[in-house]
């Protein structure tokens, strides 16, 4: 009977972490490429929580690491965070094809990266799979940040 409870407070325990850190890198995730305090607070949260069990806190994880490669000064430890950023959001994605939130997530990462890295394969791909699914999307405001950001894109030239 104790294994049980003590099972059961954990597992609730690690929920209610991953709920958490979903909503604090879903609110903060365009800061994350912005500013370097936010990204490593960002970063140490998901050192602190057990993501095993959520692919879409995975493809986050790889987002978040991106966006450490985007902030550290060390050259070698930039390309570590974007490799291991990039493995992360490409396994989520390919565990999960069908996610429209992972799909915009990649779709926004890889319009605002440099070309030379090679990472921007997936633009056209991934629009089209967002708006031809956006209606499908649960959030109001999920929908209207993906008009606003793919309409801003394609004004500058990006999509």
């Amino acid at each position: 009977m104790r294994a049980l409870l003590a099972f059961f407070i954990l597992w609730s325990t690690t929920v209610v972490a991953q709920d958490q850190l979903l909503a604090s890198v879903r609110q903060n995730i365009g800061d994350v490429f912005k500013s370097d305090t936010i990204c490593k607070k960002m970063h140490a949260a998901f050192e602190k929580t057990d993501i095993s069990k959520s692919n879409l806190l995975l493809g986050y994880k790889g987002a978040v690491e991106l966006g450490m490669a985007r902030h550290d000064p060390n050259v070698f430890k930039k390309m570590g965070y974007f490799n291991d950023g990039k493995e992360k959001l490409e396994k989520s994605i390919e565990k999960d094809p069908a996610n429209i939130e992972l799909r915009f997530l990649r779709l926004t990462i890889q319009t605002h990266m440099p070309a030379f890295l090679g990472y921007g394969e997936n633009k056209e791909n991934d629009k089209a799979f967002v708006l031809a699914n956006l209606e499908k999307a649960p959030s109001e405001d999920f929908k209207k940040r993906v008009r606003g950001f793919i309409k801003h894109a394609e004004a500058e030239g990006k999509l």
